[in-house]
Formats: C-alpha cells, sequence, structure tokens
C-alpha cells in the first residue's frame, strides 16, 4: 500500500499551467485520493531579490502560488515545490548575471557565494509561498559537476565530495527556512553502483556522503518488471533508508501521452514497492523539449496509479471506476496514445514518432524508415476514432487536437518516402500530383495549428507558445519552400534537386523505428540548429 501518493508536474520546459488548469488538476487528484501536487519549477516562479529569473518566460509569481496553495488545501491537496539547486537551470544562464556563476553545461558554479545568495533567495520565496515544508530541491543529472569554470578555478574534485560540499550549503539555507530536503537519487546512484569496478566499499563510501534527514527520490519510468525495481530499490537502502519513489506517466513523448506503457511499468513498480515497504510514491509528469503534451492526457496511469497505490490490481474494476469518475470509457480516452503506434511492434516499447514525423523534413528526411515500416491507412482511421471525442465537454480540446494531428500526417507521415520514390523514377506525373499534395498538407496544417493554440491557451500560459509558433511557422514555411522548388523543377527551371539526389544511408539500429527521440533538434535536420 502507498499511504502518501503524489503527482508532479512539469512548469518549466516552455509549458507553465495556468492557476485555472492548475485547479482543474488539483480537483482530479483529489477525487482519485492524491495528497500532494509537486510544481516543478526550474526557473518559472517569481523570486525575491532576482528580476532576471524566470523572465519572459511564464514564471508564477508569488501571487498565484499562494492562491494554488490556499486552493490545494481546501481540497486536501499539499502543494509540494520541487526547483533545482544544482543542473538543470540552463535558461538561467541566458541573463549575463547567471552566467557569471555557471560551471558547465546547465550546472551552477559551486562554491561561488553568489550561488548560494541565488539560492537562499529561492527559500526564502517558498517559505513565503508554500505551507508544506518539504522541498525536493532537484540535483539530478549534473553529470559534468566540475568539469568547466570549477575546474578551473579549483582544479579537478572527486564529483561525491563536490556533491557533498554543495548539499551541506543547500541544507543549511533550507533549515534556515525550516525546509526538509528530498532529492532525485540517481547521481549518489550512479557513484556508487554505476561506476567501474563499484565494490562494497566504494559504496559505503558514497552513502557516508550522503546528509542525515536528506530523502533520496528513486526515480524511474521505464522498467517493466518487478524484479528490477526489487534490485534498485535494495540498491538504494544500501546508501539510505530514507528513500521514496517516483515513476512516471508519460507526457513526454511529444503531443501524445503513453498510457499503456505507463500503466504497466508502474504496476509493476507498485508491487515492487509494496513488497520492500515503500509507503511514499509520486508519479511524474515531465515535459520534453516542447511540453507540447495535455496532463490531462494521463488521466488513466493516475488513475490506474491511484488505485494501484491501494492495493487494488482488478483491471476490469479500474477502467469501470475510471468511467464513473470521469464520465468517459477508459479504453476511449487512451485513443490519445496512438498517433505514437503507426508502426506496429510485438512488443511494449514506447515511442514519440507523430513528433518526429511531424517535424520530419519533407525532402531531407532522416525519419523515412519509420514511413516505410508504418502502415497506409493507419492516421485516417484513427483520426476518425479520436474525432468522434470531439465534443466531449471537458476533454474534447485534447482529442481535436490530436484528430488535426492525424489529419496532418494521414498524408505527410510517408511523404519523403513517395517524393524520393517518384524522383528516382522520373516520374513527372506522380511528382506533380505530390506537388498538390502539398498543398493540401499546409491546409490540414493550418486547421492542426489552429487546434493545438486552443488547447494550448486553455492549459497553459501563452510564454512558450513562441516555441510552437517557430517550429510549425518553420514547417509550414519549409513545405512551401520544397514546394516551389519542385515546381521549378517540374517547369524546366531546375536540371536537379540536389536535396532528393543525396540518399540517406539506410538505419543499422535495430527497431531504430520504435526509437525515442524527444528533442525537436535532433529530429528535424541534419544540420545545426
Amino acid at each position: 500500500m502507498i499511504n502518501k501518493l503524489g503527482v508532479m508536474v512539469d512548469c518549466s520546459r516552455n509549458s507553465v499551467m495556468t492557476v485555472a488548469a492548475t485547479k482543474r488538476l488539483i480537483d482530479k487528484l483529489s477525487i482519485m485520493g492524491y495528497r500532494v501536487l509537486g510544481l516543478y519549477t526550474e526557473d518559472t516562479f517569481e523570486v525575491n531579490n532576482e528580476p532576471h529569473f524566470g523572465c519572459l518566460r511564464g514564471r508564477y509569481t508569488k501571487k498565484e502560488l499562494k492562491e494554488l496553495d490556499r486552493y490545494a488545501l481546501s481540497k486536501g491537496v499539499t502543494l509540494k515545490p520541487y526547483i533545482q539547486t544544482l543542473a538543470h537551470l540552463n535558461q538561467i544562464f541566458l541573463w549575463d548575471e547567471y552566467y557569471a556563476i555557471k560551471d558547465i553545461d546547465d550546472i551552477l558554479l559551486i562554491g561561488d557565494e553568489r550561488t548560494y545568495e541565488l539560492i537562499d533567495h529561492i527559500f526564502q520565496t517558498l517559505a513565503e509561498c508554500f505551507t508544506a515544508r518539504e522541498v525536493n530541491i532537484g540535483m539530478d543529472e549534473a553529470h559534468h559537476v566540475g568539469r568547466g569554470a570549477y575546474l578551473d578555478k579549483h582544479g579537478y574534485e572527486i564529483p561525491v565530495e563536490l556533491m557533498k560540499l554543495h548539499l551541506v550549503r543547500v541544507l543549511e539555507i533550507a533549515e534556515k527556512y525550516g525546509f526538509t530536503c528530498e532529492m532525485w537519487g540517481d547521481m549518489f546512484y550512479n557513484m556508487a553502483f554505476k561506476t567501474p569496478n563499484a565494490t562494497e566499499e566504494s559504496v559505503h563510501c558514497v552513502s557516508e556522503k550522503i546528509p542525515r534527514g536528506l530523502k533520496l527520490a528513486v526515480w524511474d519510468y521505464y522498467g517493466l518488471k518487478k524484479e528490477d525495481y526489487i534490485k534498485e530499490l535494495g540498491q538504494y537502502r544500501c546508501l539510505t533508508d530514507n528513500i521514496t519513489f517516483a515513476g512516471g506517466a508519460l507526457t513526454w513523448m511529444g503531443f501524445c501521452p503513453d498510457n499503456r506503457y505507463s500503466i504497466v511499468a508502474t504496476k509493476q513498480a507498485f508491487l515492487a514497492c509494496e513488497e520492500m515497504g515503500i509507503d511514499e510514491a509520486c508519479i511524474t509528469l515531465w515535459g520534453d523539449d516542447g511540453g507540447e503534451c495535455s496532463p490531462f492526457a494521463a488521466l488513466p496511469t493516475l488513475f490506474a496509479s491511484s488505485e494501484y497505490a491501494r492495493g487494488n490490481f482488478n483491471e476490469a474494476l479500474i477502467r469501470e471506476r475510471f468511467k464513473q469518475a470521469f464520465g468517459i470509457d477508459f479504453d476511449t480516452f487512451c485513443l490519445l496514445d496512438e498517433p505514437n503506434r503507426v508502426v506496429p511492434c510485438k512488443e511494449l516499447k514506447f515511442s514519440n514518432a507523430a513528433k518526429y514525423l511531424l517535424y520530419n523534413d519533407v525532402f531531407l528526411g532522416r525519419e523515412n524508415r519509420a514511413a516505410v515500416a508504418g502502415r497506409k491507412e493507419f492516421y485516417a482511421d484513427l483520426a476518425e476514432k479520436l474525432s468522434r471525442e470531439t465534443k466531449n465537454q471537458e476533454y474534447g480540446y485534447i482529442f481535436k487536437m490530436e484528430e488535426t494531428l492525424c489529419r496532418v500526417l494521414e498524408l505527410k507521415y510517408d511523404f519523403g518516402v513517395r517524393i524520393r520514390g517518384a524522383y528516382s523514377d522520373g516520374d513527372q506525373k506522380q511528382l506533380q500530383t505530390l506537388c498538390d499534395e502539398m498543398s493540401e498538407i499546409k491546409l490540414r496544417m493550418q486547421d492542426f495549428y489552429t487546434a493545438f493554440e486552443e488547447y494550448w491557451m486553455r492549459d497553459k500560459k501563452p510564454q512558450g507558445f513562441d516555441v510552437q509558433d517557430i517550429r510549425l511557422g518553420g514547417l509550414l514555411q519549409r513545405i512551401t519552400h520544397c514546394q516551389n522548388r519542385l515546381i521549378d523543377y517540374l517547369r524546366g527551371n531546375l536540371e536537379t534537386l540536389p536535396e532528393l539526389e543525396e540518399m540517406p544511408p539506410e538505419a543499422v539500429m535495430e527497431n531504430s523505428v520504435n526509437r525515442y527521440c524527444c528533442y525537436y533538434h535532433i529530429g528535424v535536420t541534419a544540420n545545426v540548429i
């Protein structure tokens, strides 16, 4: 049994939920029995004496945080701050005053007093805005800590010693404002168990560096076997007894969630937690590099997780209770997963094919291999199924966004394959047909943009949508450019189209079409962006 169950929503990656949408989420969580809502805010909240912190990013004001804190408490939910005090702070380094305390990558400069002045101001603000006095201080994935400006200033320091040095200072500041701390456990875990020639002695050495009273969050979103979770939790127990578990509802797959995968993973994780005596857990709702997916699209995962936490693993009963709670069929809601499943796969895998196929270049497509493996009628059929739910009063806008996305992908997902084939064959008639089809793709893109904008503005602050404008607007302009070049070629104004002369190498990775590529800049082009 999980006695203390929470959800953490990512409000940092261009996607800050509005106050109204956050209240709606609190209402849903309260119904399902969740008792904690964590707001993951790297720099997206107002901080005392730090005017540039989160500037132009849609940050929560102190007034908004206080309002949400009061509202959550009225619903029996505690609002918990999730912040960063070491890494994942890349956006603040756009401002000169913070660039001065950058170590490397997205990591703060340990040992610099300006770093701790900033952290002090953060905790001062948290104390003012939150009733909760437990905070997650981040510190995950700081892989290169000490290898940039710190190295230049102080020379090389063993990472575990640096972590301890920094933690002591952060925990002192937290204690000053009455906070106890939790942090993501991966840095200590990797230092103990993922280094070459790890020994019992080296594990003990890492364990000694973990301050007493600090809780480690064991995060694992992808495991599908209870035994693997049990092993991992047992390893963490070698470091400290003070641990909690964090699973994931996969909302970082682009525009669509992956409830099916998340539910299987969470079930196995919670069974392991029960066996290992872990009674506190959190389900994370991360964004990717655009924050496109709605947190509400993960309701099936959140609901199933709440039932697992209470010891109910009866899938039929879970589906029945879901429909009673939300007025929509469980499996129908999970249609929101499907745009990523264009490529059939015997095993349970996750992919964000809908995102990388949307942005796959019509001439220079790096992702054409997925289109070759896909199913021709898949997106047309799925669009029809999604369209039947667009009238739903509460969730129809999410179905509408995905329906219009599928209408685009119906034509675009294999467009690069078809145009390369026609060009290679010298089929002028087919090339003309494809040229006309590009006009239809652009019309459908406009419909998708309208639905996506409506969805975004309903749930999220407008800051951050500039990124979507740049990406989707760029896609439209790119299609127009390629269409104009194709027209010139068909009219004889161009002898060749060099973009279509060069054939990309065949993919060699096994199951590469089902890979996961969450980063726009990787999937969209082979050139520098």
